[in-house]
């Protein structure tokens, strides 16, 4: 939940869902009309010089830095209604642009929570490797104490108590390194959420492990919901409607313009010494271009190509996700036998190290064979836990490639 609300990379996707859909629009692709409001005003010095023709004979005219003034307000209207269907074309692109992007934002939020799943439980699995470590630390220190007490009154020689000592700051070592993966976990978790998790948080180590999944079922929605998949398939409705706009490029253009607005001129010297209008017009424009060097027949026939390279992209869409469910089931299945075979292995172990403490005690197990049993304990715990992770795991990234790891409302 802090990761949708806070992480930085889903906030840049949703917002460039947000400009998708303001690009959306009618008028961004061409199917509004543009009124434009327009103004001037001009002036000029000029020596000049005129001849006019009168009777008897002609007048000439002379006058240095003659002055003149126009201006012009007014309103222009200007409206393509018809371009070969490419505005309309444009705007069903754009629309499923808007789509694109929300399938673009999905898949970064389905990855952005497989991260957060997988930090997790690499900081469920540290605190557990903390837990394990200091058990361990515990069991070394009483062995310690015993080697001990045992060479100072003369019962055994040195080596078991110096052994022992060694096997301390193993596994003291051991813990150091435990604790920092732990603190890495934990900053890489917190990094993910935005930065949102309080100091010192801790998380639980509980995992719950599916009954069992159904590959078919997986396989059924992973062919319409799958994210990647769809992500193809909208790119390439996109290119279909790009070879459709560049198609659009042969049909002749239609539109309508139109102005109202005031015009004045006013000149210093000249027969017309000024004049104003006020008024409209209005006109209909028709063209079509017969030759434009080729580049309508360069875009059309690029497009064409554009659409078969996104449909040989969505094949290898479909054969790279069959593939990785595949792999993902393989992985599933073997991370689910490892764990029922590490369930027999912790419990076997935990019978052998009770014994082995219990024969260590009364002195019929060396010091190598009881550390030999206490390590295969510690390492069968540790085991256990990282194969339930690693069972959850496969779970979601089946979850994930199957498109149910995001559902709509």
């Amino acid at each position: 939940e802090l990761a949708l609300e806070n992480n930085h990379n889903i906030k840049v996707f949703q917002n460039n869902v947000i400009i998708a859909s303001n690009n959306a629009d009618p008028g961004n692709a061409g199917m509004l009309p543009q009124l434009n409001l327009n103004g001037g005003v001009n002036y000029s010095s000029n020596d000049t010089k005129l001849e006019l023709l009168a009777q008897p004979a002609p007048v000439t005219i002379e006058q240095a830095g003659a002055e003149s003034v126009s201006a012009n307000l007014g309103v222009g209207l200007n409206w393509v209604i018809f371009d070969g269907m490419a505005m309309f074309r444009n705007y069903d692109k754009l629309k499923i642009l808007v789509d694109l992007e929300d399938l673009k934002t999905r898949a970064s939020v389905e990855n952005t929570l497989m991260m957060v799943i997988s930090n997790y439980y690499q900081m469920a699995s540290a605190m557990n490797n903390v837990k394990v470590s200091k058990e361990s630390i515990s069991i070394t220190n009483d062995r310690l104490k015993r080697a001990k007490a045992k060479y100072e009154v003369g019962a055994s020689s040195s080596i078991d108590f110096l052994s022992a000592e060694v096997d301390l700051n193993t596994d003291s070592v051991t813990l150091i390194n435990s604790k920092a993966q732990l603190d890495k976990a934990a900053n890489n978790l917190n990094q993910l959420t935005g930065n949102q998790l309080p100091a010192g948080f801790t998380i639980s180590e509980k995992v719950d492990i599916v009954t069992k999944m159904n590959f078919a079922e997986l396989v059924k929605q992973a062919s319409s919901n799958n994210a990647q998949l769809l992500n193809a398939e909208y790119s390439m409705l996109s290119a279909e409607k790009d070879m459709k706009i560049a198609q659009s490029g042969y049909s002749p253009t239609l539109a309508v313009n139109g102005n109202y607005g005031l015009n004045y001129i006013e000149n210093e010297i000249g027969n017309m010494l000024s004049n104003q209008s006020l008024g409209y017009s209005a006109g209909v424009t028709l063209s079509y271009p017969i030759f434009q060097a080729n580049i309508r027949k360069i875009r059309s026939q690029n497009a064409k190509v554009a659409l078969l390279s996104s449909e040989e992209m969505r094949l290898n869409t479909v054969d790279q996700l069959n593939t990785d469910l595949n792999n993902a089931w393989i992985d599933y299945e073997k991370n689910t036998a490892v764990l029922e075979m590490e369930k027999r292995n912790l419990k076997n172990a935990e019978v052998n190290f009770t014994r082995s403490r219990e024969l260590y005690q009364l002195g019929k197990v060396t010091n190598v064979q009881f550390r030999d049993a206490q390590l295969n304990y510690l390492r069968t715990q540790v085991s256990i836990v990282n194969s339930k992770y690693q069972v959850r795991l496969s779970e979601f990234e089946l979850i994930r490639l199957s498109g149910m790891l995001i559902q709509k409302e």
